[in-house]
């Protein structure tokens, strides 16, 4: 894929083709279990095949992702031959990196036909120049994650973590993620928004419509000339966005099909 830009470390890729139609969910964090939240991406993936919608998952698909070997195995060989479903019927789906899931690699890419994005995708949707990302990197004002994120995505530590058998891996992740709940819970909360600066610096890029998810609200709003929607966390509540001819919309993706949602309000955002 072709680099088009970096924003804050994050390398951005050009979408290969402009999509007059998507969907777009991010921070499914599917469990070991599947549960509701696997369900209701079994309902986004119906939806896209009937309507032949390429679907765009803006990371932490997975609540962990750790060893190429989970890809065989469990949640995560699940979830790669439900998203082979729309590789088999030609409808594209493009899952990015995560903070929780950004060791996916080719493996899964493989096993599930769609594309893994080692960052942001910028391209056309709907007619509108769009800037794709998971949104950590926006949270600037989160030191601590900042700064464990360096070396954590060094390529020396990414070939150890994702060799690990599958067992050792998970019980890895499990700490990690008990620490990092930890670590949540306490201090100043508004250093998980993201800030004002961080959000111009994606606009820079000169895209007119900035969408990300990470920070685990459902949000719309304006930044200068550009327009930016947060998605919000698809385990909680499996809501998404939906562009078609009748432009944006949220939708839940439910049983019965995609339902239209009220748009939400503004962001606030971090100094």
């Amino acid at each position: 894929m072709t680099v088009v830009a970096t924003v804050l470390g994050t390398r951005v890729h050009a979408l290969a083709q402009a999509c007059e139609r998507a969907l777009l969910v991010s921070d499914l964090h599917l469990p070991a279990d599947g549960g509701s939240p696997f369900a209701a991406l079994g309902h986004a993936v119906a939806a896209a095949r009937r309507e032949r919608t390429p679907l765009f998952l803006l990371g932490d698909l997975f609540d962990s992702y750790v060893a190429r070997g989970q890809a065989r195995v469990g949640i995560w060989r699940d979830t790669a031959a439900l998203l082979r479903q729309l590789a088999d019927d030609r409808v594209p789906a493009h899952v990015l990196h995560g903070n929780r899931d950004f060791l996916l690699g080719p493996e899964f890419a493989a096993a599930s036909g769609a594309v893994v994005v080692a960052g942001g995708l910028r391209g056309a949707l709907g007619g509108v120049d769009t800037l794709l990302l998971h949104g950590d990197e926006l949270c600037q004002n989160d030191l601590p994650y900042q700064r464990a994120k360096r070396w954590l995505r060094h390529p020396v530590t990414r070939a150890i973590a994702r060799s690990l058998p599958v067992a050792l891996a998970l019980r890895v992740a499990a700490r990690a993620r008990a620490k990092s709940a930890m670590v949540i819970r306490g201090g100043d909360q508004t250093r998980f928004l993201p800030t004002a600066a961080a959000v111009g610096a994606a606009f820079a890029t000169g895209a007119s419509r900035l969408v990300f998810g990470h920070i685990h609200r459902f949000a719309r709003g304006r930044h200068g000339v550009g327009e930016y929607r947060v998605l919000p966390a698809f385990d909680a509540d499996p809501v998404g966005l939906a562009i078609d001819a009748a432009g944006w919309r949220p939708v839940r993706c439910t049983a019965a099909g995609l339902v239209a949602v009220a748009e939400p309000g503004p962001c606030p955002f971090g100094n």
